[in-house]
Protein backbone atom coordinates (compact mmCIF):
# COMPACT_ATOMS: atom_id res chain seq x y z
CA UNK A 1 0.00 0.00 0.00
CA UNK A 2 2.74 2.41 0.50
CA UNK A 3 4.53 1.94 -2.99
CA UNK A 4 0.97 2.78 -4.49
CA UNK A 5 0.83 5.87 -1.98
CA UNK A 6 3.65 6.77 -3.12
CA UNK A 7 2.46 6.71 -6.67
CA UNK A 8 -0.53 8.53 -5.75
CA UNK A 9 1.34 11.69 -4.17
CA UNK A 10 3.86 11.47 -7.31
CA UNK A 11 0.05 11.94 -9.57
CA UNK A 12 -0.77 14.55 -7.27
CA UNK A 13 2.16 16.21 -7.67
CA UNK A 14 2.36 16.12 -11.21
CA UNK A 15 -1.32 17.72 -11.63
CA UNK A 16 -0.78 20.15 -8.93
CA UNK A 17 1.92 21.41 -11.03
CA UNK A 18 0.51 21.17 -14.64
CA UNK A 19 -2.75 22.98 -13.23
CA UNK A 20 -1.14 25.06 -10.37
CA UNK A 21 -4.68 23.73 -8.63
CA UNK A 22 -6.42 20.55 -6.69
CA UNK A 23 -3.86 19.25 -4.77
CA UNK A 24 -5.76 19.56 -1.88
CA UNK A 25 -9.07 17.41 -2.98
CA UNK A 26 -6.19 14.53 -4.41
CA UNK A 27 -4.06 14.51 -0.92
CA UNK A 28 -7.10 13.92 1.24
CA UNK A 29 -8.02 10.36 -0.36
CA UNK A 30 -4.27 9.53 -0.64
CA UNK A 31 -3.58 10.29 3.23
CA UNK A 32 -6.59 8.70 4.16
CA UNK A 33 -6.99 5.19 1.92
CA UNK A 34 -3.58 4.51 0.64
CA UNK A 35 -1.26 5.57 3.29
CA UNK A 36 -3.64 4.77 6.21
CA UNK A 37 -3.61 8.37 7.96
CA UNK A 38 -6.96 8.67 10.08
CA UNK A 39 -9.52 11.96 8.27
CA UNK A 40 -8.38 14.45 10.85
CA UNK A 41 -4.87 14.39 10.87
CA UNK A 42 -4.70 13.89 7.58
CA UNK A 43 -6.85 16.47 6.67
CA UNK A 44 -4.24 18.58 8.92
CA UNK A 45 -1.18 17.67 6.48
CA UNK A 46 -3.02 18.50 3.76
CA UNK A 47 -3.55 22.09 4.59
CA UNK A 48 0.22 22.20 5.50
CA UNK A 49 0.85 20.50 2.01
CA UNK A 50 -1.11 23.29 0.39
CA UNK A 51 0.34 26.00 2.36
CA UNK A 52 4.00 25.18 1.75
CA UNK A 53 3.68 24.92 -1.92
CA UNK A 54 1.72 28.33 -1.86
CA UNK A 55 4.83 29.56 0.29
CA UNK A 56 6.72 27.83 -2.44
CA UNK A 57 5.28 29.59 -5.29
CA UNK A 58 4.92 32.95 -3.79
CA UNK A 59 8.55 33.32 -2.54
CA UNK A 60 9.09 32.66 -6.30
CA UNK A 61 6.94 35.96 -7.21
CA UNK A 62 8.34 37.55 -4.23
CA UNK A 63 12.26 37.40 -5.90
CA UNK A 64 10.91 38.32 -9.31
CA UNK A 65 9.02 41.77 -7.88
CA UNK A 66 5.97 40.87 -8.54
CA UNK A 67 3.79 40.89 -5.83
CA UNK A 68 2.48 43.97 -4.18
CA UNK A 69 3.64 43.92 -0.37
CA UNK A 70 0.73 46.43 0.86
CA UNK A 71 -2.29 44.59 -0.75
CA UNK A 72 -0.68 41.67 0.63
CA UNK A 73 -1.12 43.09 4.19
CA UNK A 74 -4.17 44.27 3.88
CA UNK A 75 -4.72 40.98 3.18
CA UNK A 76 -2.87 39.27 5.76
CA UNK A 77 -5.23 41.12 8.17
CA UNK A 78 -8.32 39.89 6.77
CA UNK A 79 -7.75 36.29 6.61
CA UNK A 80 -6.12 37.03 10.32
CA UNK A 81 -9.98 38.07 11.38
CA UNK A 82 -11.94 35.68 9.49
CA UNK A 83 -9.98 33.09 10.99
CA UNK A 84 -10.02 34.03 14.17
CA UNK A 85 -13.93 34.59 13.54
CA UNK A 86 -14.54 31.01 12.18
CA UNK A 87 -12.58 29.44 15.02
CA UNK A 88 -14.39 31.12 17.25
CA UNK A 89 -18.14 30.04 15.64
CA UNK A 90 -17.06 26.66 14.99
CA UNK A 91 -15.67 25.92 18.62
CA UNK A 92 -19.38 27.72 19.70
CA UNK A 93 -20.97 24.75 17.63
CA UNK A 94 -18.99 21.98 18.78
CA UNK A 95 -19.23 22.68 22.40
CA UNK A 96 -23.04 22.41 21.88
Amino acid sequence: MFILGLLGAFIMGSVLSLLGAGGSILTMPILVYLFSIPAVEATSYSLLLVGLTALMGSIGYFRQGTIDIKISSSLRYSFYSWSAFSKTLFTSINSQ
